[in-house]
């Protein structure tokens, strides 16, 4: 029986992968790949020209300068497939972390329509505070905490890297009590933007503070949160308007009964 082509059964996931890895980070690793070959170019035209000038070989210079395009060519498309592979496994392991920690938040939709990284900031108020928190906890919990950031169709995910694995940050349902703001958005290109998050789930109220060095990410982000919650609120309304149309004929109905 003749093995599986695994390569072209993870082709489509791979290209699904790559296509949602961030523009910004892959104009880095163009920029990493070529570097290398730069620095390849330099080093071999250092030695070419002591080889030419200790052994009074000039043709060992002038023929490395013919060289240097194709070592050029040769070096960074070498490097460029380290860095994309390197990436791309990166990418890939954060988000199956993703998915797990959305099946815990009731997703179901595990295809990610964004997975980019940021900080993440908890906002406590002043007024709420547990007297029992020490400065060290109160510290702590106030400090941006650099993740994963990962919006699902109909879930949100965010998690950290730590030296034991990782560790859920924040993660819910697009469906739950989410409530999404920005700061910055309408400034200068370069001006830092900020997605502020209102989670509410029963009586307890969680305030968030999301930034990224990818302006552009953040700001999808922000405009796909909006527009989910957006959908999610229409959703609600039409079935709070179905459950009203019902019970006005049930009780219709229970009123023709009683006559």
């Amino acid at each position: 029986m003749a093995p599986k082509d695994t390569s072209s059964q993870s082709s489509p996931l791979l290209a699904d992968i790559w296509q949602k890895i961030p523009p910004k980070d892959k104009v880095k690793l163009i920029a990493e790949a070529q570097s290398t070959g730069i620095s390849t170019c330099l080093v071999l035209f250092s030695c070419a020209a002591a080889i030419a000038v200790g052994l009074k070989m000039p043709w060992a210079f002038w023929g490395t300068c013919f060289v240097l395009p194709f070592a050029f060519q040769l070096s960074s498309a070498r490097a460029w497939r380290t860095v994309k592979a390197r990436v791309v496994v990166e990418h890939t392991a954060a988000r199956s972390t993703a998915c797990w920690f959305a099946k815990q938040a009731q997703g179901q939709d595990l295809n990610p329509s964004l997975v980019f990284k940021g900080k993440l900031e908890r906002i406590i108020d002043e007024n709420v505070r547990k007297d029992s928190e020490t400065w060290l906890d109160r510290f702590e919990d106030t400090q941006p905490i650099a993740v994963w950031i990962t919006l699902f169709p109909d879930s949100f995910v965010m998690f950290s890297e730590t030296p034991r694995g990782a560790r859920k940050e924040f993660a819910c349902s697009l469906y739950e009590e989410l409530a999404v703001s920005s700061e910055g958005f309408e400034d200068e290109p370069g001006a830092p933007r900020k997605v502020l998050l209102s989670l509410t789930r029963g009586e307890t109220v969680s305030n968030w503070s999301l930034t990224s060095d990818d302006g552009a990410s953040i700001v999808v982000c922000e405009r796909k949160l909006q527009s989910s919650i957006d959908k999610r609120n229409f959703l609600l309304q039409q079935q709070e308007s179905a459950q009203r149309l019902a019970a006005a004929k049930l009780a219709e109905s229970r009123q023709q009964l009683g006559a």
